[in-house]
Parts: structure tokens; C-alpha cells; sequence
């Protein structure tokens, strides 16, 4: 794959960025930065390709590496509202997703923004108040079936509803709120069901997730809690280099893999969410 200039502006701008930040202080260079890059990047690559994983595989992974849980939550949050609509935009570039006016994508994408905000600022009321373990548990077995049915169901479409994509994006943002994670399996894996392109369904949740993020971030803003730069900063970098990679992945893989990576990732991450919630 040859890249863009589009690709190399965006990567020597994040990467002047970041070189700012350590400059300046902001950042301290060593092992463990150089080491969150590296998890952020493949997370996020791993997400903005598929429509899943960034907190679902980050917040465990940054728990074990000692990070307080009301570190991780709102800076995932901010993380992935920027690299959500970048995500978006490369996807949009390469043709993954169709945004004139009437397009079917285009409402999907409305209808879940829209929903997913509703339910992401309960979401972090709630978080800040009693514990999410019974909910994680719930979310992971949701995840857990569809995509058992994604894989089962083969071909099948089941009939698209505004109602159910919108009830839809209400729980899954409500547990991104609490967990960090679960919005893509939930979100993804219900427009594959609901007869959405997988391709288009990937690029449409990076937009809904941009804009669920940015409404869980400035909620807990809002009810005092604080974000650390020096951990967002290289969590924030090493998703954006990963991004243009993404969209060009999508674009190049045929729609029944993407299908079937959606569905066997589903099973992966909801199974390790039930599993993490027992631990």
C-alpha cells in the first residue's frame, strides 16, 4: 500500500504534536510511553478496522499496568472522540462509507450519534455512583450471542427498525460510560444484523463513537473529575497513527472476511468481558 499525501501530513503533524509535548514537558520519554504508543496504536488499528476493541482490550490492559480505573475511563473517553471522527473521515476518504445526502448511512449514523449521547451521559452519572460489575456482566453476554448469531446466521437480514438501532446505541453507550469499552461489538454488530454494509458499519460507529465520547468526556468534566495529560497524550497519539492504516485495511478486505472478523471478534470481546467481571 502506497500512502497518500493525506497519510503523511497526518502522521508528521501527530508526530510534531507529541514531539511538542515532550519538549515542553508534558510527557516524560522513556520505556513506558514508548510502550502505551505501541498498545494505543494496535488497539486502535485493531478498532478503527473492525469497529471494536480500543477500550474493550485497553482498559484491562492499562489496569494490569497499574493505572487507577477513574484514570482510564475518561481519558479512553477523549482519546477515542478524536480518533473516532478521524477514523470516520479516513473511512469516508477511502470510499467505505457513502454520505450524500439521502444515504442510508448517513441516517444510521444520525439515529446512533444521537441515541449513543443520551445514553452515555446516564452512563457517567452512574458510573461516578454504584458499580457497573452486574451491567459489564449483562453487556458481555449481549455481546457474547450476537456475535455467535452473526457467524450462525450466515447471509440472513433481519428487519431494520429506528427503534431498535436507537435502543441499541442507549445501552451500549451507557456501558461505555462505566467499562470504557463495549460500544463497538454492541454498535458494529448490530448494524451487520440489521442489514448495514459491515464496511459502512465500521465507519458509521468511529462517527457515533466520536460524538458519544466527546458527550461521556465533557460529562465527567462537568461533575469534576480530571484528566491526566501525561497519559492522554501518548494514548491520544498512538491511536491517530494508526488511523489512515485503518481505513485502507477496510477498503482492501473483502465484505464476507469483514463479516466474519466482526462476528469472531464479537465472541472474543464479549467473552473476555464476562470473564473480566468474574476475575
Amino acid at each position: 500500500m502506497k500512502p497518500s499525501v493525506t497519510m503523511v501530513v497526518w502522521w508528521v503533524v501527530i508526530a510534531g504534536l507529541f514531539g511538542v509535548a515532550v519538549l515542553s514537558g508534558i510527557v516524560e520519554p522513556g520505556p513506558g510511553v514508548a510502550a502505551l504508543l505501541i498498545v494505543c496504536f494496535a488497539c486502535e488499528l485493531l478498532d478503527s478496522s473492525i469497529g471494536m476493541g480500543f477500550g474493550t482490550t485497553l482498559t484491562p490492559v492499562l489496569l494490569l499496568a497499574g493505572f487507577e480505573p477513574h484514570q482510564l475511563v475518561p481519558t479512553i473517553l477523549v482519546s477515542e472522540f478524536v480518533s473516532g471522527f478521524a477514523s470516520f473521515f479516513f473511512h469516508a476518504e477511502a470510499g467505505n462509507v457513502r454520505l450524500e445526502r439521502g444515504s442510508p448511512h448517513l441516517r444510521v449514523g444520525v439515529i446512533l450519534s444521537l441515541f449513543s449521547v443520551i445514553g452515555v451521559v446516564g452512563g457517567v452519572e452512574v458510573a461516578l455512583r454504584v458499580s457497573g460489575l452486574t451491567l459489564t456482566r449483562i453487556i458481555g453476554a449481549i455481546i457474547l450471542l450476537m456475535g455467535l448469531v452473526i457467524l450462525l446466521a450466515g447471509r440472513r437480514r433481519f428487519s431494520y427498525r429506528h427503534w431498535k438501532i436507537g435502543l441499541l446505541a442507549l445501552v451500549a453507550s451507557f456501558n461505555k460510560a462505566i467499562s470504557g469499552g463495549g460500544y463497538g461489538p454492541l454498535m458494529t454488530g448490530g448494524q451487520v444484523l440489521s442489514g448495514v454494509d459491515s464496511k459502512a458499519s465500521v465507519a458509521i460507529t468511529s462517527l457515533a463513537e466520536g460524538f458519544t465520547c466527546l458527550g461521556g468526556a465533557m460529562a465527567f468534566l462537568v461533575l469534576g473529575q480530571t484528566i491526566d495529560p501525561g497519559l492522554l497524550i501518548p494514548v491520544v497519539t498512538g491511536a491517530l497513527l494508526s488511523v489512515p492504516l485503518s481505513a485502507q485495511v477496510v477498503k482492501r478486505a473483502g465484505e464476507d472476511l469483514v463479516k466474519r472478523l466482526i462476528g469472531a471478534l464479537t465472541i472474543l470481546l464479549g467473552s473476555l468481558t464476562l470473564v473480566r467481571s468474574f476475575l
